[in-house]
């Protein structure tokens, strides 16, 4: 938490930096949909630290879908493919519905490829949807936070327990920002970000995955029914 102003601020830089090179090039060329994407990140990350506490813990719930969806659109238009290309154009249109929607089995096969594990970013935004709209188990689950500090229950929560997987969410967060905007990896267009222009960045993504990540596999179960679920 110490580093992560650091490497919001020097990420951010180096996006609105190349952004505003891509942007003067091609207004709406692939790679200037994609710094417009991570810029959205950077801004929504700036919220979501704002929320790191145990009275605003639902409202963190709702901006990191919103950030889910944005990383994940993100992800989708990374991939150099012509198909992908036609889907940034009618991004850019801003008229269809349903153009802002990620291919998450797309991004998640690239991502479990990498990882060589299971990304679950389909079960993940599914569950955040959940939780973001006004279904009966959003309202439910809003009552229990809203019960806890009302009869005082919350202060004798343990604060550890209460804040500590949101803490390492939103800490993961801005790590998979760094990857989906700064990385150029095969098969992906490259956004060509200066990394020597971002010396934090670096430690503190490897920091993230040796304290969030073990945090994260303990309580990234969310006790939902499966009806809740949406595809």
């Amino acid at each position: 938490m110490v580093l992560a102003p650091t490497a919001i601020k020097e990420l951010t830089a180096e996006l609105f930096r190349r952004g505003d090179e891509c942007m003067k090039a091609d207004e709406t060329s692939q790679s200037t949909a994609c710094f417009l994407l991570a810029l959205r990140l950077a801004s929504l990350l700036c919220g979501m630290g704002l929320l790191l506490k145990p009275s605003t813990r639902d409202s963190y719930d709702v901006l990191a879908r919103s950030f889910m969806e944005s990383r994940d659109l993100l992800l989708t238009f990374r991939f150099d493919d012509e198909g992908i290309r036609k889907k940034v154009k009618i991004w850019f249109r801003g008229v269809d519905q349903n153009a802002w929607k990620p291919l998450h089995k797309k991004c998640e096969a690239f991502v479990n490829r990498l990882a060589g594990g299971e990304a679950e970013l389909t079960k993940r935004w599914s569950v955040f949807s959940a939780l973001a709209h006004p279904t009966v188990h959003a309202a439910k689950h809003s009552t229990a936070l809203t019960v806890s500090w009302v009869t005082g229950r919350s202060k004798f929560e343990d604060f550890s327990d209460m804040m500590e997987p949101k803490v390492a969410d939103y800490l993961a967060s801005i790590s998979t920002l760094i990857v989906a905007a700064t990385f150029d990896f095969s098969g992906w267009v490259t956004l060509g970000c200066d990394m020597r222009r971002m010396p934090n960045i670096d430690v503190f993504r490897k920091g993230v995955a040796e304290v969030a990540s073990p945090i994260l596999d303990r309580t990234k179960n969310i006790p939902l029914p499966p009806d809740s679920y949406r595809s």
